[in-house]
């Protein structure tokens, strides 16, 4: 901002009040801390804007702002454009996944005034006894808000007030452009995924149906021996093609940041019925956003998103099964995934049906898989414990 001088900003006003100081050493040591601060916001705008991941962002948002405000917390609360709802992505245990902030809460009222807003009462944090919060804007969207808040009622000075504004203003411009960053990743993995669903339809599957047909006519004019062989290979292409069209079926079907919400679970389960005509049922029992919101951005979500897809895919082709149930729940602080089928069986130390590729996931995730085989079918358990993952 410019003053009646037209020099910009308050470290320079403040260099001409310290000249007319008649105590100027005070007011060069204001000086001094007010550059300090200057120069970190710099700093945190340069590798703030690096970054095009929104969560790193943020943390290196919380990081900075701690340098340059002295505040005994950090409060970043974002906005669901969508719904209107709040979430409170970084602060105290005790607050932080909140999506309860009352709406007259002092602290919303930032995002209708251009400067800091403090209040004594209504703080987010109830240890605290004063705030300054600072609205993230960007692109004349408010995306959520910053404040500081600090225990012991102490008021914050101009300069915190005015590091506060600066963290919000690099904050604000950085979550922009990780949410631009997502949004074109997003288009460009969907853009990818059906180019390679055309090629494998139009080349691939194309291509195996007409070498099917030419076996077909092949087969019409051998001997028996020879037909038996031809048509063990036409079945293996035919196999082959079934796989590629369920394939072809995940690809369109599919979402980036897979879920284990209810409908993304029946979506898949409805997806194997469809394609197989075998009957999957769902039980789901995770009412708490908060735990598939955790869930989803710790990546657990979607390594067991894959394991429940790849059960269903071993179903589908090698247990002739008639039902399937999937059971989604916690219990005892674990995450619970239950998949049976009333199918064959198999001898889960065999190499193949995914099995590792399963085990695998698991392990990335920190849960355990097991696998129960016998005549009666087969049963596949995940466990995930939930500790710090929350509920």
């Amino acid at each position: 901002m410019q003053d009646e001088t037209g020099e910009m900003s308050w470290p320079l006003v403040e260099r001409r009040r310290s000249v007319r100081s008649e105590d100027p050493s005070g007011h060069l040591a204001q000086l001094s801390r007010a550059n300090e601060l200057l120069l970190s916001l710099q700093k945190m705008a340069v590798t703030l804007s690096s970054s095009l991941d929104a969560d790193e962002v943020v943390q290196r948002g919380v990081e900075n702002a701690r340098r340059v405000v002295s505040a005994d917390t950090v409060i970043v609360a974002l906005l669901d454009q969508s719904d209107g709802t709040w979430t409170i992505v970084a602060g105290p245990d005790d607050v932080i996944g909140s999506a309860s902030l009352n709406r007259d809460s002092p602290a919303l009222r930032c995002i209708e005034s251009e400067r800091p807003v403090e209040a004594s009462t209504g703080t987010i944090w109830a240890k605290a006894a004063h705030g300054v919060y600072q609205s993230l804007r960007a692109r004349g969207q408010t995306l959520g808000f910053i404040a500081g808040e600090w225990a012991d009622g102490h008021r914050p000075t101009v300069a915190e007030r005015e590091a506060i504004v600066g963290v919000a203003d690099a904050l604000a411009l950085a979550l922009d452009n990780a949410r631009i960053f997502a949004r074109l990743a997003e288009r460009v993995a969907h853009d990818e995924r059906s180019r390679v669903a055309r090629e494998l339809h139009d080349r691939v599957s194309g291509s195996l149906a007409a070498i099917g047909f030419e076996l077909d006519d092949l087969a019409r004019g051998v001997d028996e021996a020879k037909r038996t062989e031809i048509m063990r290979v036409r079945e293996h292409v035919g196999s082959t093609i079934s796989d590629i069209r369920r394939l072809l079926d995940d690809l369109r079907a599919d979402r980036d940041g897979r879920s284990l919400d209810a409908t993304s679970v029946r979506e898949l389960a409805d997806r194997m019925s469809r394609r197989s005509g075998v009957e999957v049922a769902v039980r789901h029992g995770i009412d708490s956003e908060n735990l598939l919101d955790r869930l989803a951005s710790d990546g657990s979500a979607t390594e067991i998103h894959l394991m429940i897809r790849e059960a269903l895919l071993n179903v589908e082709r090698h247990a002739r099964a008639r039902r399937v149930d999937i059971v989604v729940s916690t219990y005892d602080e674990e995450l619970m995934v239950v998949i049976h089928d009333d199918g064959r069986g198999f001898d889960p130390d065999l190499r193949g049906h995914g099995i590792s590729g399963m085990r695998e996931r698991a392990e990335w995730i920190g849960a355990s898989i097991h696998f129960r085989s016998g005549s009666d079918g087969t049963t596949v358990t995940i466990r995930l414990p939930l500790g710090d993952v929350g509920s």
